[in-house]
């Protein structure tokens, strides 16, 4: 089997951590896998991926231009449209060029490699390709649908009819979750859109471990302090507020704690320096970061003893605080999976987390009710008792052999199989 993964644009954090553990389990199954990318991107994955004579890397500059691109490269660089004033013909014609260069780019490369499916890391916002074999992708979530967030329809519009193309177009689409699943058919409850969506929810389990750069970070195991870990990046359905709030009600008790965070923006939210990069044209976004700063403004002597943001980290940073730490904290009021509950669990790190369904999914797919307590999303005092109970009476961490006995059903290895069933299934078709 030989795959090609187109990936036009990826995030860093979450997704990223999808599509590196996802191509390393794939290799174990697979001939060849082609990852096609932006050239500044290749050396990056490069860094992250192992050394492989199954990877191979490609960009996007497509080769063998069509009559119709050569065509539209022509008016577009001659300038006849300025001359004539059509500005919007103009903006079409430069998408739609863009758009041809991938599709025939796809193409070529799936000549040249004579690859047989076509499975893109990440779907939004883009348009499916035609190419000349099967076409799957990636659904994380619909956040612009079921986030609380006020979107506009034009904002929600740009995103929902390229997805329901690639609805009409794929062969299958991955969803990372059951619950993603169903919000998909919530939003487009057609019935035919149920076979093309495959929920394969994702895995917490390193698919291969940096154990000496991990080693790099030495792990106090003497101090008596309980370090709550919460890594996502600062946004507002994420609710990192809910969790300053509980933080300041514990200080004020004087318990023996302290609260870290790690993802884009959390350093600055830790100074008072409030600032969200997502979202900033909503009501939300100004009333939460106000809210944030008047807790800040007010607790900024807490602030600096019990919390510590630390902003986006390299993944040897993430992995040691997941071995340092006592607990881990997701206090999000929506995720299409929320990748951090899966990774403490298997682990062997206890979590707290708001009862989201797709956080329970992950509870009962390794049937872990008694390493996860779940308070009602954005009830600052429920998680304040849960923290508390926490500190007086901490969780211990599993064993590497509980880990193994309890969690090795679903792995990496497991999540690539199923993807592999599931392509291998459209020729049976």
């Amino acid at each position: 089997m030989k795959i090609i993964i187109p990936i036009e644009f990826y995030r860093k954090g979450g997704v990223e951590r999808v599509i590196i553990s996802l191509v390393i389990s794939l290799i174990n199954y697979v001939e060849q896998i082609i990852l096609v990318l932006p050239d500044k991107d290749i050396p990056y994955f490069q860094s992250l991926l192992p050394k492989s004579e199954k990877i191979c890397y490609e960009n996007f500059q497509i080769e063998n231009y069509s009559f119709q691109l050569r065509l539209i490269n022509f008016l577009l660089k001659t300038d006849i449209l300025g001359k004539l004033n059509a500005t919007a013909i103009k903006i079409i014609l430069k998408n739609k060029t863009a758009k041809l260069k991938i599709q025939a780019r796809l193409n070529e490369l799936i000549s040249k490699y004579q690859a047989e499916y076509c499975l893109y890391a990440i779907i939004n916002k883009l348009t499916p390709p035609k190419v000349n074999v099967s076409l799957s992708g990636i659904a994380y979530d619909l956040f612009w649908m079921f986030a609380p967030l006020t979107y506009s329809e034009e904002y929600r519009k740009k995103y929902n009819e390229p997805f329901e193309k690639w609805l009409n177009t794929a062969d299958i689409i991955f969803t990372i979750s059951q619950k993603t699943r169903d919000d998909i058919l919530k939003v487009f409850p057609h019935a035919d859109y149920q076979k093309v969506l495959k929920p394969v929810p994702l895995s917490g389990y390193l698919v291969s471990t940096e154990q000496e750069k991990i080693n790099a970070y030495p792990i106090d195991k003497t101090s008596q302090t309980i370090q709550f870990y919460f890594p996502s990046s600062f946004g507002i359905y994420k609710d990192h507020l809910t969790l300053l709030k509980a933080g300041v009600i514990l200080a004020q008790k004087n318990l023996d704690f302290k609260i870290v965070l790690l993802g884009r923006e959390t350093d600055g939210l830790i100074q008072g320096q409030l600032k969200l990069s997502q979202q900033s044209n909503t009501q939300e976004y100004a009333n939460y970061v106000k809210e944030c700063q008047e807790l800040y403004t007010q607790n900024q002597a807490i602030f600096e003893q019990y919390f510590e943001g630390l902003g986006y980290c390299d993944y040897e940073k993430v992995e040691y605080l997941y071995q340092s730490s006592s607990c881990v904290i997701m206090t999000s009021q929506y995720e299409g999976f929320g990748l951090a509950v899966s990774e403490a669990i298997v682990r062997g790190v206890p979590v707290i987390a708001s009862d989201l369904k797709v956080f329970q999914e992950q509870v009962d797919l390794y049937q872990c009710s008694d390493r996860v307590r779940l308070f009602p999303v954005g009830n600052v005092e429920k998680l304040a008792e849960c923290m508390e109970e926490f500190i007086k009476n901490p969780l211990p961490k599993l064993s590497d052999l509980e880990i193994q006995e309890r969690f090795s059903h679903w792995t990496w290895d497991a999540v690539a199989q199923a993807y592999i069933q599931a392509l291998q299934s459209i020729d049976n078709r």
